[in-house]
């Protein structure tokens, strides 16, 4: 049974990235967790299953001007020790410019799953 969508837009857009890069066989597949489950609450978002089977977990959060991506990933990681990828996604830039969002996500997690 299909999974409902959920409404957070920086999440939607790296989920259309993974599974783009799933196709393109970049990686094996991911999960996407639900709002307030156990793994959401370790601060994982997506759980990455890359091409060597090994797992990356993800955390995604919205890019805006009030915190910077750098501060951000401080906080997460100051209360998520284990999960050090995180991902800022420029959400109010959907409408004007969207295509680059996809190409700076797709960037970005390229360079994280071959770090």
């Amino acid at each position: 049974m299909p999974r409902p969508r959920l409404s957070n837009p920086a999440e939607e857009v790296v989920e259309k990235v993974l599974e783009k890069m799933a196709e393109a066989g970049a990686i094996s597949g991911f999960f996407r967790n639900r709002p307030n489950d156990r793994l959401d609450e370790e601060g994982m978002d997506f759980l990455i299953i890359l091409k060597n089977k090994l797992a990356l977990p993800l955390q995604v959060k919205t890019a805006n001007r009030r915190e910077s991506c750098e501060d951000k990933f401080r906080k997460h990681k100051k209360k998520h020790p284990l999960v050090n990828f995180l991902i800022c996604v420029p959400v109010g830039l959907l409408a004007s410019d969207s295509e680059r969002v996809y190409r700076e996500v797709e960037r970005d997690l390229k360079s994280m799953i071959n770090a």
